[in-house]
């Protein structure tokens, strides 16, 4: 999806958790939870910057640091990728009976643990 708009996976990786955050950022915490120097993610976020995707703000309560928050044009870019990716989920499950979606659905959930524990084991 964050392909079609050419936003490369490290910095889509990024954009997406800043939205999901829903709210600003220190770039160190980012660094420290993405598990990379932070010159990394001044380099991520020098490239969402520059789409107009993310905004830098000095921190109110600690002026070595800076806070990045996703803007208005990033918000818009994220609602419109999840309603993409709702609609392509909907195509998938089309298919499938009543029966099936609801065995599909039990399925996922039963997945959803274990992929949680996988995401938080390598932070």
């Amino acid at each position: 999806m964050f392909a079609n708009h050419q936003v490369p996976f490290s910095q889509a990786s990024l954009l997406t958790h800043l939205y999901e955050q829903g709210a600003s950022q220190r770039m160190s915490t980012l660094a420290q939870e993405f598990d990379v120097a932070p010159r990394t993610v001044t380099t991520l976020v020098d490239g969402l910057e520059r789409r107009g995707l993310v905004q830098r703000a000095p921190d109110p309560h600690d002026r070595r640091a800076v806070l990045v928050s996703v803007t208005g044009k990033g918000n818009a870019l994220m609602q419109e990728i999840e309603w993409g990716r709702q609609a392509l989920a909907d195509e998938l499950v089309n298919g499938l009976t009543h029966d099936e979606r609801v065995e599909f659905a039990r399925l996922l959930n039963k997945l959803r643990p274990a992929t949680k524990s996988e995401k938080e084991s390598q932070t």
